[in-house]
């Protein structure tokens, strides 16, 4: 049942009068809608991702989530403060930054953006030729409230595209607006790192100084979620099959055991 129906404040109508004025009730964030949705550009396959149905496997997952609500609550994101969720594929960075996304959203009524690193670049160089709707997609990136970068150095970039993000990097480094970003990779590299590549080494030390400087790193440990998935279908699937084979073993068993009795009959 929609929260809304249910709530005392405003007798499910969505607004409430106030000295000054008829404002929108807390419960109308509670529910996201399609149009919130879009509006934050969150993939549909991701829309059912929350805090709730990530798979705390580990107590620094525990420690990851604890980290993660501390930020939601605090006014970090209004100092212009975001973090930089790192670690392997498949652990959870993108399922983590869309819970930050609606979180901020139920709870400080901020609507941000989520784009993935690669759609952007392409998105823009599609239509980055004057027109209005390249200058309109960058605008918005620009001056989101807050903005998720997923997947960012996921490979190295051409220098159209590193310019492309160290202008909305540096932008939003300027007017105090938080970035949220996930990545496979370090920010900077030390010898003893698990990773191959750093940001610093794929973007440039600009841009890495100053993700480290406004972004709280927060490395998320595990085992790549959708090989794990994908793995557990296939171990479904041989079972069911062998099962199937099985029956079909014994049904032709009993079929010629039929059969003999009938014939001695």
């Amino acid at each position: 049942m929609n929260k809304k129906e249910n709530c005392p404040k405003c007798k499910g109508l969505g607004w409430i009068r106030t000295r000054k004025g008829v404002i929108k009730c807390d419960c109308a964030y509670l529910n996201i809608t399609n149009t919130i949705f879009h509006r934050m550009n969150i993939p549909r396959r991701y829309r059912e991702k929350d805090f709730n149905n990530f798979q705390i496997i580990t107590d620094e997952h525990k420690k990851v989530l604890k980290k993660l609500n501390e930020y939601i609550m605090s006014d970090k994101i209004f100092e212009g403060n975001g973090l930089f969720l790192y670690g392997r594929p498949g652990v959870g960075k993108t399922h983590l930054a869309v819970a930050i996304l609606k979180e901020l959203f139920k709870k400080r009524k901020v609507v941000g953006l989520f784009y993935d690193t690669r759609t952007l670049l392409f998105d823009l160089k599609a239509t980055f030729d004057g027109s209005s709707s390249g200058r309109e997609i960058l605008d918005e990136v620009v001056k989101a409230p807050i903005l998720v970068l997923d997947d960012l150095g996921s490979e190295r970039l051409s220098d159209w595209a590193r310019d492309i993000l160290h202008y909305i990097i540096v932008k939003r480094y300027n007017e105090l607006l938080p970035i949220i970003i996930t990545s496979n990779i370090d920010i900077s590299g030390k010898s003893d790192t698990i990773f191959e590549d750093t940001l610093e080494e794929r973007m440039g030390s600009s841009i890495a100084s100053r993700i480290f400087e406004v972004c709280e790193k927060v490395e998320v440990k595990g085992d790549d979620y959708r090989k794990s998935t994908l793995s557990q279908l296939e171990k479904e699937t041989n079972l069911k099959l062998t099962k199937l084979k099985e029956l079909k073993i014994e049904k032709g068993r009993n079929k010629k055991r039929n059969q003999r009795n009938t014939d001695r009959g």
